[in-house]
């Protein structure tokens, strides 16, 4: 701390006035790590004088700057907007399951699910394996066995969950990079082009065209990227079926009887088994791994500990187990919203 740095900090604990107004900015911005540091003025003109005066200066403000919370949503950066930011998605994810927000409760009866899509694998890494509370070896193989560059194929370690190793490849010479590199750059082509296939496999599933469709029915979720140990990103979803037209301004209204939550299911499997999409010039392409977890979501199901689970993972590393308080609650705001197949939650 330099010592003009510490003359100003005296000065202002020096000044009971000024020391108010300071922890007054601090307490408005939601005690932000890195407030932006504005300086100028507001000017006010009168209708019938046209003269202008000056309603509000930052120069009368301690330091001379008003100050404006960041509102970045990662922790590291900044914990208490991210907190923040983690609290309107949860209610915005919320009222996208159960009513809400300007969502009618009928959504709680639409179908539903929570679907995980994973990365292929890159080769074997350091794993933690658990099976009724039990920690099991890392991947048990023979021993004895080695890989063309002479090491061991398989981990016998029961691995701790904070060990340092734990993603990391078993063998670093048998390790994809490159694919596992690509694969990270083409993941949010391979989720925009899923969305299509969705649609497609639907559309089949009903006897209708894809634009037939369009005029019937309407998929509607909320996305999440999450980053495994080994360095490659997975995908959370959160999937609804809308009839068409719901949203923007319009009631949403449930999907036509026959699509069921069971026809949703078959129509996502479907599609993640056939995307891929390929990088120029390269013959292989990136699908998704063969861990695909599917979960219905009922009309008994309480949505918080769901939704806190994914926005935890999406926002900041938290406790999935507290409800939090609204704060901010418009999609304009946060930046999450359900949106239909034509744009994404990010």
């Amino acid at each position: 701390m330099t010592a003009t740095l510490a003359d100003e900090l005296l000065a202002r604990a020096a000044d009971p006035a000024a020391y108010r107004r300071w922890a007054e900015q601090v307490v408005q911005v939601g005690y932000c790590e890195r407030p932006v540091r504005l300086v100028g003025q507001v000017e006010q003109a009168n209708a019938e004088t046209g003269e202008v005066c000056t309603t509000y200066a930052s120069e009368d403000e301690p330091d001379g700057v008003t100050l404006k919370a960041c509102g970045n949503r990662r922790a590291s950066r900044c914990q208490p907007c991210s907190e923040i930011y983690r609290r309107d998605a949860w209610h915005l994810v919320a009222a996208g399951l159960r009513g809400g927000k300007g969502v009618p409760a009928g959504v709680a009866t639409h179908p539903r699910l929570f679907v995980t899509f994973t990365a292929p694998s890159f080769g074997p890494i350091h794993s933690r394996r658990e099976r009724g509370g039990t920690v099991r070896p890392c991947h048990p193989r023979n021993p004895t066995a080695r890989c063309q560059h002479g090491r061991p194929t398989g981990c016998w370690r029961r691995h701790e969950a904070d060990d340092p190793c734990l993603g990391e490849p078993i063998c670093l010479d048998c390790f994809d990079y490159e694919a596992a590199v690509m694969w990270n750059a083409l993941a949010p082509a391979l989720w925009r082009r899923t969305t299509i296939y969705l649609r497609r496999a639907l559309a089949r599933a009903a006897g209708l065209t894809p634009a037939e469709l369009a005029r019937v029915v309407q998929v509607s979720y909320a996305k999440v990227a999450e980053y495994q140990r080994r360095g490659v990103v997975h995908f959370h979803a959160l999937i609804r079926l809308d009839a068409a037209g719901s949203g923007a301004g319009e009631p949403v209204e449930p999907p036509p009887p026959e699509f069921t939550v069971e026809v949703l299911e078959h129509a996502v499997r479907e599609a993640a088994g056939r995307v891929a999409v390929r990088w120029p010039g390269v013959a292989t392409a990136a699908q998704w791994g063969d861990q695909l977890d599917i979960r219905r979501i009922t009309a008994s199901e309480g949505p918080e500990d769901l939704c806190a689970e994914v926005v935890a993972r999406w926002s900041r590393p938290t406790s999935p187990n507290t409800r939090p308080r609204a704060r901010r609650r418009s999609a304009r705001s946060t930046g999450a919203s359900w949106a239909p197949t034509s744009s994404t939650w990010t």
